[in-house]
Order: structure tokens, then sequence, then C-alpha cells
């Protein structure tokens, strides 16, 4: 009898350690298809300030394939709901980027893109960096930036021109974060 309790104690155990390292890789899984998006992000960003389409048309077939990836994990269910929608705006937005013609279109796209991003990054509080939403008035465009500074990607002749609409930093968040 004691033996078959301790068979049991030990399969226990091993089962709730196996249940744990599933929990913890899908975890590191998920993150790593957030950084992914997110570098695939900043990639087409800077294709755009260096006005470099067709760079930028390849690291947008990189971004919205991993905005058609993209997993809402951990979230309340009103926030999902929310970002369900967000989400569809956001793969929509990316298939325009991906099928831009011209630099103008992949600039209105990536614009629309960064809006939906910015909405999700925020909600799923999923990043430990400093991020800021920024905007041109003169260009109507959104992009995300670390820096607070405004480094404009829509005109080189207008690098300074903008404004910080939004930021986020993991010291904005005083709750545990449904990211990690």
């Amino acid at each position: 009898m004691k033996n078959k309790l301790k068979g049991i104690y030990i399969t226990c155990l091993i089962s709730l350690l196996m249940i744990s390292c599933q929990s913890s890789h899908g975890q590191d899984v998920a993150q790593a298809q957030r950084d992914r998006l997110f570098k695939n992000y900043m990639e087409v960003k800077k294709d755009i300030q260096d006005e470099n389409f067709d760079s930028g048309k390849a690291h947008a077939v990189q971004l919205e394939k991993e905005v058609q990836n993209f997993r809402l994990k951990g979230l309340q269910l009103d926030d999902m709901m929310r970002l369900k929608k967000v989400s569809q705006t956001m793969k929509a937005d990316a298939a325009s980027l991906k099928a831009a013609q011209d630099l103008t279109a992949m600039k209105a796209s990536f614009s629309a893109v960064t809006q939906s991003l910015f909405t999700i990054m925020e909600t799923m509080k999923c990043t430990d960096d400093a991020l800021y939403l920024q905007y041109c008035p003169m260009e109507k465009g959104y992009w995300l930036s670390y820096d607070k500074a405004i480094e404009n990607p829509y005109a080189a002749s207008m690098r300074k021109c903008g404004e910080l609409v939004k930021g986020m930093a993991k010291a904005d968040y005083p709750e545990p974060v449904a990211c990690h």
C-alpha cells in the first residue's frame, strides 16, 4: 500500500513537471512569435524611412505572415473579444501593406497596421521595452518607436515633424502582465 501511494505521488509529480514545462514552452513560443512580428514591423518601418520600396515589399510579406499567425493568448474575455476585431483589422491592413503598389500606398497601410499593433501590444502588455506611438500630422501617419524623440519615417525632409501620442513601458503596468 505504501509503495502504491509512493508510485502515485511520483506519477503526480512527474505529470506536474511536464505540464509546467509545456506551459513554459508555450509562453516561449508565443513570445518568440511576438518578437518576430515586431522585428518585421521595424524592418518595414526602416524601409519606409529609407524609401526602399523593394525591400519594404519583401519585409511586408514577412510581416503579413507573422500577423496572420498571431494569436491572442492570456487575456480576459472582454479584452479577447475587443482585440479579436483589432486583430482582424490588422490582418486586412497587413495584406494591404503586402499588396501595396507604391511607397504612398505602403505608408498608408503601414500606418493602419501600426495603430492595430499598438492597441494589441498595449492591452496584452507584451513588451518590457519602452514603446511609443507617434504621429505625423502632415503625412497623417502613425509609427512606433523605442524612443520618445521624433524620428519621422514618412518624409526625409520632415524627420523631426511629429508628436508623441502615447507611450507604454513596463513601468506603466503595475499589474502582472498577460504575455509573460
